[in-house]
């Protein structure tokens, strides 16, 4: 298990946690696991899908809303890990320019 998917694994789990626990900040805490695994954890071959994942989450995060019980909820983590990911989309970007300049 590389460092890579260690960072995944924690934004899930701070993600989790926090749809039923307030974690002091978990924005936070959530941009730079997501900035970070942005950076290390996005070959060069998954850029594209990764940058589409990251506009997809944001589109979907808010529509689950009116399920009753359990919408709030998925909601909340859908919200987070779109938080992480467009953290992580960003540091891909940065890293896309940052190639292109010094190229």
């Amino acid at each position: 298990m590389n460092l890579a998917n260690i960072l995944r694994i924690v934004i899930l789990l701070v993600a989790v946690v926090g749809a039923f626990v307030a974690i002091p900040q978990a924005a936070l805490i959530l941009v730079v696991l997501g900035a970070v695994a942005g950076f290390i954890g996005v070959e060069e071959d998954n850029r594209q899908n990764y940058l589409i994942l990251a506009i997809a989450l944001t589109t979907v995060s808010g529509a689950l809303g009116g399920i009753p019980g359990v919408g709030g909820y998925i909601d909340s983590i859908l919200g987070d890990v779109s938080a992480a990911i467009n953290a992580g989309a960003v540091a891909v970007i940065v890293t896309i320019i940052y190639e292109r300049v010094t190229s």
